[in-house]
């Protein structure tokens, strides 16, 4: 540019539009364009714009955020030309140091711009309320506690709330948790409220559908697990969500009533698709994929049990008791108790309750603890009843077995190289896996044996081979015991 000059329709307070006069890249300054560029100074996100007073039209280039941007300051001269219309958004050394890198610290929003947000709550006009809130909140801002607390009891938990709102309240309280964690003293929930919702979803006449449940259960859950990473980063686990309402030291009584709730959760995402209609088959899936969603958030609630207090073989051995005697005090399908063992999170929660399934199975008792010899103890002595699923296929408690001694071997392996019965806030400081006991170093002539002696119970109880891929698996189960006993 050869020269530029500035022109100001006002000063001070009064300016609402600082006016500028460029002369553009040409040798005869009586046929240069001037332009006039402003900004409205009472927007706090200011929207440039270009007029060309000889009514040509002049586009310009896409505005970027700024860390830091006055209102009410002079607006920006940039040159116009063609040439530097396409190198105009590359920042230059000075604007990188201005690119906004980040949204700061949480603030909670003021008073003053939620006072409509009180009103709609007053007059009870959750559609007010929640178009207000949607538009309020931003990365950096969070409301108080009286308003999530309204957002999930008023809102989200009202039997009368339409679907799409229940929906819309979940989304802005899972946008809040995002933007600014809780912690004990700002969550919206309590145990008492959690238990009166999950009873009412399992008594015959809820009001509550489905999936309004699994959206309490998952945001509850979603607080616990950002409040236990935040905690965990100052080993402070003691002051945690998860301890104070699934400490098995001090409130196991609340973690009954999780397993209780898993347990219906599973039996009800497994449920029976004979004489039903269309209509009813549709809706009973759906219903049995929130079941599902369900038992995932209420396992992770479980590991959080198990992990929050300072010993985890403790609660394993307390978790697992309970677990297995729900499991043998009710009728209980294959399909549950895979379901159960499958989606369990812990694989030190895993390793236990599947050693106290197979001891329940083996008549020959033995005080040998969890090792490799003990999985060897299993195939030689154990055996499952029959389910009453399986009709003439007999064969498929001997699959079921096989798949409980694979998953007991590799949930064992993990629990000894993750050092999972020490502490979590302890396990970074474990350089490598524990050395193997004597109980863990097997001859290749015992694995054999041992192979041997379920091929046979199997076949003098069926009265023929076990089908291929379960002997085939059987096989694959040899060569790694055989692997990891050395």
């Amino acid at each position: 540019m050869d020269d530029i000059i500035s022109l100001s329709s006002g000063s001070g307070e009064d300016s609402d539009v600082e006016v500028v006069g460029v002369y553009s890249d040409t040798e005869n300054k009586a046929e240069a364009i001037p332009f006039i560029r402003g900004g409205w100074v009472n927007l706090a996100a200011y929207t440039p714009f270009v007029i060309d007073i000889t009514g040509r039209r002049w586009a310009l280039p896409p505005p970027r955020r700024r860390r830091r941007r006055d209102p009410g300051g002079p607006v920006e001269v940039v040159d116009l030309s063609d040439n530097n219309l396409s190198d105009h958004s590359d920042p230059g050394p000075e604007d990188e140091e201005e690119e906004d890198d980040g949204f700061g610290d949480p603030e909670p929003l003021c008073r003053q711009s939620l006072s409509l947000v009180y009103s709609t709550m007053e007059e009870n006009y959750p559609e007010g309320t929640l178009q207000l809130l949607s538009d309020l909140l931003q990365p950096r801002f969070f409301p108080p506690i009286d308003i999530t607390t309204h957002l999930l009891r008023g809102i989200l938990l009202d039997p009368q709330c339409p679907d799409f709102l229940c929906l819309e309240a979940y989304t802005l309280l899972m946008r809040t948790q995002r933007h600014n964690h809780t912690d004990q003293t700002t969550i919206p929930w309590d145990w008492e409220l959690l238990t009166s919702v999950m009873a009412a979803e399992q008594s015959r006449g809820r009001r509550l559908c489905c999936e309004v449940v699994r959206m309490l259960l998952q945001y509850v859950v979603q607080t616990m697990e950002d409040d236990f990473r935040v905690k965990l980063s100052f080993r402070d686990l003691h002051h945690s969500i998860a301890k104070a309402t699934l400490s098995c030291d001090v409130r196991f009584t609340q973690v009954r009533d999780v397993i209780n709730w898993l347990f219906a959760a599973i039996v009800k995402s497994t449920g029976d698709k004979d004489n039903m209609s269309a209509d009813i088959e549709l809706k009973t899936q759906k219903e049995k994929d929130e079941h599902l969603k369900m038992v995932f958030l209420l396992q992770k609630m479980l590991s959080f049990a198990l992990e929050v207090d300072r010993s985890p073989a403790l609660n394993s051995s307390k978790l697992s008791g309970e677990l297995f005697h729900t499991l043998i005090s009710t009728v209980c399908l294959r399909q549950h108790r895979m379901l159960m063992l499958e989606t369990l999170e812990s694989r030190l929660l895993r390793c236990k309750l599947i050693e106290h399934l197979l001891h329940h199975a083996s008549p020959q008792k033995t005080p040998l603890p969890m090792s490799l010899s003990l999985l060897l103890h299993f195939l030689h002595n154990a055996t499952l009843p029959p389910d009453p699923t399986d009709g003439a296929e007999s064969w498929r408690k001997w699959e079921e077995l096989v798949q409980l001694l694979w998953m007991l071997l590799l949930s064992y392996e993990e629990v000894m190289k993750g050092h999972l019965r020490s502490a979590v806030t302890e396990r970074g400081g474990y350089g490598r896996a524990p050395i193997q006991t004597v109980n863990d170093s097997l001859s290749r002539l015992a694995v054999q044996e041992a192979i041997e002696a379920i091929l046979s119970r199997a076949q003098a109880d069926l009265g023929q081979d076990l089908p291929p891929h379960v002997h085939e698996s059987l096989t694959y189960l040899q060569d790694h015991l055989l692997a990891s006993s050395h």
